[in-house]
């Protein structure tokens, strides 16, 4: 973790605002731990689809951190139970507003 904090010394979000290293690398953790647990399944679904539509590995990592956090957060600051139905329905509307991925020019 470390290592990957001192890749990521200033990072900001899609917003152009700071955003906390640690906090960026703890939710790769979250959604890699949810892959190999295969819980929510439906995470593992959204992520070969997404990977299926073009996005790179990072990139899908970066798509699916935005229900994630966004449920973490209502779970903690809102003290909601986790709702997974939202949750699921969040990951079905990706890749939403993101970019198209970029295609590979001639080689």
């Amino acid at each position: 973790m470390e290592e990957a904090l001192e890749h990521h010394e200033e990072m900001t979000g899609a917003d152009g605002e700071p955003m906390n290293p640690r906090l960026h690398v703890t939710m790769h953790l979250v959604i890699a731990n949810q892959l190999l647990a295969d819980d929510p399944p439906e995470t593992w679904q959204t992520v070969q689809r997404l990977a299926g539509l073009g996005y790179d590995w990072h990139n899908v990592m970066h798509l699916v951190m935005g229900p994630v956090t966004e449920a973490v957060y209502e779970t903690m600051a809102e003290k909601r139970p986790f709702d997974r139905a939202n949750y699921v329905r969040r990951l079905a509307e990706l890749p939403g507003d993101w970019p198209p991925p970029e295609e590979p020019g001639p080689s």
